[in-house]
This record gives C-alpha cells, structure tokens and sequence, in this order.
C-alpha cells in the first residue's frame, strides 16, 4: 500500500514540476540538444520489433550515457548468443554509441519516469529481465517491472558518498522500490553496504567487482593519428575541469621551456570547455591544434570530438585522469591504466575510492597536485625504465580485479532460471 503511495505523490511532483524542468533544459543549450534529440522516444513512442519472437528471452539493459554504454559491452557480449538484447540510455551520446553495437537489437532513449510512460516501455519491449547499470534508480521503471512481472536487477551497482548522503534522506522512499528488486550485485564491499543500507536488507547484495576492469580495449591508433611523432614524450590529460584548465596549461608551459619533445594532449570532461582551453593557448602564444582538424600541427592537440580519449590514452606515455585536483569527484582511472599508462589524479578521487587505492597500492598510479604533476611528467620523461615500470604496475592492478562480467552474466542466468 505505501508503495502505491509513495508512487502517487512522486507521479503527482514529476507531472506538477514537468513544465518548469523542460524550460530550464530548454534554455539549456547542452541539455536542450540532449533532450530534444528523438524527443518522440522520451514519451515511450518506439518503432520496435522483437527479433526471433519464439525462442529467446528479452534482455533489457539500460545505462545512463556514452561512460555507462561503452563500460556494459563486455556484458554484451557474453549475453548476445543467447538473448535478445535492447538497450536504453538517458543521452545522445550513450544512443550514438549504442546503435553501433552488433550485440544490442534494439537502441532508444529511456522515456521520462512517469508511469504510463514507462509502462508503456514495457509493454513495447516485453523484457524478461530489466538490468539498470550502477545508479539508475527510476522509481516508476522499478515499480513497472513489478506490475507487469518482469524481474529487475541493479548491476555493477555504484554508489558515491555524495550519491549516497543524498539517497540516504529520502531512504523511506527508495526502500520501498528497491525491496522488489531481485538482486543487486555490487562494484566493491563500500558499494554493497551503501545498497544494504538504502534496501534493509543483505540477502539481495553481491560483491561481483566492477565491470569497467572488463572493457574491450579501443581499436589501436598511431600517434600520426594525433599529429604525433613517435619519440615525443606524450602526456594525456583527460576529462578535465574547469578549475584544471589552467593547472594543466602552467604544467605544459613549465615543461615547453625545457624540452620540446613534451607533447600534451587534452580532453575536457565537457566539449563545450574547447574555446576557453584555446583562449588559454592563444594569449601564451602556444601552437595548438584540434583533433578534428586532421591535417595541423602543434605542441598542444586538443580533443573536440566524442570517443577518442582511449585512443589518446593508448598512445601516450603517461595520463591524468581530470576532476580530481578540483573538487568533482574524479574520473575512470582503469581507462589508462588498461593501456598499461602511469596514472596520475589528485586527491579528489570519491567516485574511484575503490579503483584509485588499488592503483596506487599496485604502484601503478600517483597522487599529484597543482605542483608536483609537473615533477611527475618530468621524471616520467628522464626516467624511462620508472615510467615503464609504473604502467605495467597499473596494468598488473587492472588485471588482477578482472571477472566482474562473468560473475554478472551467472547470476542474470541464475535468476532467469537458466544458469
């Protein structure tokens, strides 16, 4: 009954505060070019057909955006052969990169959570299993799986400490809509007791690992892909923020006075942050160039275009991993160090607690701030055998965490009675 409740005065607030959060994604330039895009499919209108209709089960698999999407194709491919897979995500660029998956065979955007709209999903997709990936608490999508009998499952199930404190005052609320779900298997220990704490219970957590240890590698590049030479000593610095702009740009014009052969490549968390980044280069007088301008040179590449941060960090000697020096939490740092790349990231590393320890405990990655990255790149640079060194100690910790995707897919089978 307070589930019924609960779901009533959540439909009622969504439906009430609909028009002002369409207004303020509307005046949104980024959000608006997000939200907008397919529009139909964010009311639950889908042009959808069930492939082999008789003989397999229906997957359905949804991941917030383009992070989400490329970290569950491992999981794809271990599922393909025996499912029907459809997957769903909340952005453009996660549908984008979706669509270019063999494995998945259907792709869309996730309706808006409103009850008939994602009852509506589910009875298009008629899934056997829902899977939501690391913290896509929908209410009304749970609680649609309930009502039309169709299994649910947190994987790879995340939970930062920021995410946490703030499902924690609104835990009589979720409590209710997690306890139908069937199981939740968890990144690390830290992540199952947040859950245990969020449903009441432990019988439905697992400590399966973290599926992003599993992801396939990108196909490999050559640095003249990037207007590189192959003795350049490369330094990647990804998916920073603002606040590391500069940071990064006082490390190049330190090291730029000293050894030309430091080439630096950058890529923003968000592409709108190009302009400012190139004002930068431009008043210091730096020769920059834009990966998407294929043909030009320069000490400084920029990355303007979506998908190519693993690339860049394939091809480069040593990597920053952004918003860790400023406060925002910190980014994937097994990305590099999968390439078997020294990592480096500051202290801000709460949404990586986990994968950032293991890194640095195998030796494989380094905290820096403002002032010691630049000694770190340095060394890395005059030091061959410690940066070599260093990368294979962090592909060695990439490794050793490695079988997250394995223990999910027994258990997607298990509760599918299969296994």
């Amino acid at each position: 009954m307070m589930l019924k409740i609960y779901l009533l005065l959540y439909n009622l607030s969504v439906i009430l505060f609909l028009p002002l959060i369409v207004l303020f994604i509307y005046l949104n330039k980024k959000h608006r070019k997000d939200f907008f895009y397919q529009i139909k499919e964010r009311f639950a209108f889908y042009n959808y057909k069930k492939n082999n209709p008789t003989t397999k089960k229906t997957i359905w698999v949804h991941c917030a955006s383009l992070g989400e999407v490329c970290a569950v194709e491992a999981l794809l491919d271990k599922l393909k052969d025996d499912y029907v897979l459809n997957l769903t995500a909340m952005t453009r660029s996660g549908l984008e990169c979706a669509k270019k998956y063999k494995q998945i065979g259907f792709a869309a955007l996730l309706p808006l959570d409103i009850y008939p709209l994602t009852l509506k999903a589910f009875n298009t997709f008629k899934p056997d299993i829902i899977l939501l990936f690391e913290t896509e608490l929908w209410a009304n999508l749970i609680y649609s799986a309930k009502k039309k009998n169709v299994k649910a499952a947190i994987i790879n199930g995340r939970l930062s400490e920021k995410s946490f404190n703030l499902y924690k005052k609104s835990r009589f609320f979720f409590k209710e809509f997690l306890q139908t779900i069937q199981f939740i298997s968890a990144r690390t220990p830290e992540d199952g007791e947040r859950f245990r704490y969020l449903t009441g219970s432990k019988d439905k957590i697992i400590i399966s690992g973290n599926i992003k240890y599993d992801v396939t590698f990108a196909l490999p590049v050559q640095r003249k892909d990037f207007n590189l030479k192959e003795n350049d000593f490369v330094f990647t610095a990804g998916s920073i923020r603002p606040d590391e702009e500069k940071i990064i740009a006082d490390a190049y014009f330190k090291l730029s006075n000293t050894d030309s052969a430091i080439k630096f490549i950058i890529a923003p968390r968000h592409l709108s942050r190009i302009k400012p980044i190139i004002k930068i280069f431009k008043d210091k007088g730096v020769k920059y160039s834009l990966f998407s301008e294929g043909g030009s040179n320069g000490d400084v590449v920029l990355i303007d275009v979506f998908g190519k941060l693993q690339n860049a960090y394939s091809i480069s000697d040593c990597c920053f991993v952004g918003g860790s020096i400023s406060d925002n939490s910190g980014q994937n740092p097994i990305e590099p160090a999968m390439y078997s790349k020294p990592v480096l990231f500051g202290k801000n590393m709460t949404n990586f607690k986990y994968e950032s320890k293991v890194l640095i405990e195998n030796g494989g990655a380094y905290i820096v701030d403002e002032q010691s990255i630049t000694d770190f790149i340095l060394k890395f640079k005059n030091d061959k055998n410690f940066c070599k060194n260093v990368g294979g100690c962090a592909f060695k910790a990439v490794q050793s965490q490695k079988g997250a995707v394995q223990k999910t897919v027994n258990l997607i089978k298990e509760i599918l009675n299969e296994k």
